[in-house]
């Protein structure tokens, strides 16, 4: 009997046990159902919504890479067209043998156009043809690719072939000089056939008029698309699926080959009927896209339609790109997931029922015993073994409890404080990073831009230097030769430059630390400045330099500007001397760069390490006042310092520090 007593039997009615017991275990059904219902419905969205910004941002992606290849494909055309062969080939009969500028025949200009047109088709695999055509429609000249390794050739002329009866043709000998028609992309064809294997193909062609307004002929850069669509597919991926149409809707890019090109063979196959929608983005203006969803139950697939206008615009320089996703496999994920959820929440309420069963006797056990006490000793029960008053078992626990939470309190007070300061950190250090990512990406910007715009000039300027060292050979001497070899060394030299400017723009992001000889690494210096140390007379006295651990192009531009300084602010009527030396330290190198120039005044010597900031006028001394500025970034990078010793009249002393590798 008094066992039984002592047992908390959590099937009674009103026991503490069920009073816990059941609405916790309501609550957590309740909100098992709730929360499953809202995840899937966000489960949805977020499965939509992040496939068609994926798809969105593939075909964005895939427009920009196209039409910048179009883009490219028409400054090709333009820049040949206004190269001297073209220009003296147009302004000189072709049936004549007579001599043009310089006494250069037709024949010879039309060699050393051949070599232009065959070193282009080398250096950029995409093109597969390059002819000048006559007006005639007579093709006068053609490079090609032929047999199966793509050879590039000079077609024999009894090969060649009039194309007076083409479109583009005679669409190009209808455009002004410098304008640019822009063919239909087709399969190339060659005698009026489709030649084989097939190859997509966009011609680029423009008017060739002589210098007195007669038409010659035209110029016209063959490109063959197969790559670029493979490109279009490697940005979609393996699960996205990428068709492309013409402007008027016929599939030129589909998996399925008797989809693609069969208006080439009197036959259609139609992106209206696989999306209507694509019909009204074709009619409407300017670039747009559409996204949806095709397709019921396990076969939903979603798709995002974008237009892509390249060259001038018009109604035939426009196609439609068609992106699609299978929500099969997003699908079989999110059932997966559910049915982990399940499996989840099961085994969550199992463990609720348990804790609370467990928790309900804790609970009671103090008030059973109470129970039992009065039940077993009745009037016999001792005061010691009830909480008759606020001093007994009960008041000593609440007030114990009280004094706990007070010292909880206190202490969250504490965390609570430590956590703002944690948060309001790490939002200044997000804002940090979030600039640091645009300054990232503007940066790159830069790089690409100036790593166009910079080298192509040399690689014009080196492979015109060949062409005419070529033709001249008969005619050249040890000098000539002595020249041709300064005039690569130098543009060798400058593309150097160029790269050592990009790395530079990076603020060291890309380069990595190596072993730089000092000693040579001024040789190259010396040797990149010689004319200005010829014409200034200036002497550089540097030796036993040491070899450090360091990135190699900032080091160089901080030798040169150290240099270059000291010889631009040389005192009037004195030849400039540079003395240049290094000495070790406990764990760096010390170098001083020593000048005999104007000298500086102590009141400037924090100021000229900040950046455009100049101590002269620009009448007296150029420069932008960023040299030195750039020196002291290129020092802190090598965790070192940089400071100096001057006096005006009497020359200045540099000094700066570079760490070992193992401690900077």
């Amino acid at each position: 009997m008094q066992g039984e007593s002592r047992v908390l039997a959590i099937g009674e009615k009103g026991s503490i046990a069920r009073q816990i017991l059941f609405p916790l275990l309501l609550l957590i059904v309740v909100s098992n159902i709730v929360v499953v219902s809202i995840i899937m419905r966000q489960l949805d969205t977020q499965l939509l919504s992040a496939a068609q910004h994926k798809l969105n941002q593939i075909s964005q992606l895939q427009a920009v890479k196209f039409t910048s290849n179009i883009n490219e494909l028409i400054n090709d055309v333009l820049i040949v067209s206004r190269t001297a062969p073209v220009r003296a080939i147009a302004n000189e009969s072709v049936g004549k043998n007579a001599s043009v500028s310089g006494g250069i025949s037709v024949e010879a200009w039309k060699h050393q156009l051949s070599i232009i047109f065959t070193e282009i088709l080398g250096f950029k695999g995409r093109y597969d043809q390059i002819r000048l055509i006559l007006a005639d429609g007579t093709e006068w000249l053609r490079i090609d690719r032929h047999g199966d390794q793509n050879a590039v050739r000079v077609v024999d002329d009894e090969k060649l072939q009039n194309k007076s009866a083409t479109n583009y043709f005679q669409e190009t000998l209808k455009l002004k000089s410098g304008e640019v028609y822009l063919s239909d992309i087709e399969l190339n064809r060659e005698f009026g056939k489709v030649a084989l294997p097939e190859r997509p193909v966009i011609r680029a062609s423009t008017p060739v008029y002589a210098d007195d307004g007669t038409i010659f002929g035209i110029l016209v850069f063959n490109e063959n698309l197969q790559d670029d669509f493979e490109g279009l597919r490697s940005l979609a991926g393996d699960d996205t699926n990428v068709l492309l149409s013409n402007s008027v809707g016929e599939y030129i890019l589909h998996p399925e080959a008797n989809k693609r090109f069969q208006f080439e063979y009197n036959r259609s196959s139609s992106i209206f009927a696989d999306y209507p929608a694509a019909k009204e983005l074709l009619a409407a203006a300017g670039d747009s896209f559409e996204t949806g969803i095709a397709g019921k139950g396990d076969e939903q697939q979603v798709y995002s339609l974008r237009t892509i206008v390249y060259g001038s615009g018009g109604p035939s320089n426009r196609l439609i790109v068609a992106t699609s996703y299978d929500l099969s496999a997003a699908l079989q994920v999110k059932s997966h997931l559910l049915k982990q959820i399940y499996f989840l929440l099961i085994l969550i309420t199992v463990i609720a029922v348990l804790l609370s069963i467990i928790v309900a006797r804790r609970i009671a056990k103090p008030i059973v015993r109470m129970r039992d006490a009065l039940t077993d000793q009745g009037l016999n029960t001792q005061s010691t073994e009830l909480p008759l008053t606020s001093s007994g078992e009960v008041g000593d626990l609440a007030r114990v409890f009280e004094q706990f939470i007070t010292e909880l309190s206190r202490r969250q007070k504490i965390l609570h404080a430590e956590v703002q300061e944690r948060k309001s950190a790490q939002a200044e250090l997000e804002e940090n990073n979030k600039k640091l990512v645009s300054l990232n990406r503007e940066m790159e910007q830069f790089a690409y831009i100036a790593s166009h715009d910079l080298q192509e000039p040399l690689r014009t300027v080196a492979s015109f230097v060949d062409l005419l060292v070529e033709h001249n050979a008969e005619q050249q001497d040890e000098q000539v030769k002595v020249f041709h070899g300064f005039i690569l060394d130098s543009v060798q030299r400058m593309r150097d430059l160029v790269t050592a400017l990009l790395d530079y723009s990076r603020l060291g992001a890309d380069s990595e630390r190596e072993e730089v000889d000092c000693q040579q690494l001024l040789n190259d210096v010396c040797e990149d400045l010689g004319a200005r140390i010829e014409d200034t007379q200036a002497e550089i006295h540097y030796f036993d330099l040491p070899c450090i651990a360091g990135k190699r192009t900032e080091l160089r531009m901080l030798f040169q500007n150290m240099i270059s300084n000291g010889i631009k602010f040389s005192r009037q009527d004195v030849r400039p001397c540079i003395h240049i030396s290094a000495e070790r330290g406990e764990d760096e190198w010390v170098f001083r760069v020593r000048d005999n120039g104007i000298g500086i005044s102590s009141a400037y010597f924090d100021k000229i390490f900040n950046i455009f900031q100049r101590l002269h006028n620009r009448e007296d001394f150029e420069g932008a006042g960023i040299g030195l500025a750039h020196c002291k970034k290129i020092v802190q990078m090598h965790s070192g310092k940089i400071w100096l010793e001057s006096s005006l009249g009497e020359g200045s002393t540099f000094y700066f520090s570079l760490r070992d590798i193992d401690n900077g």
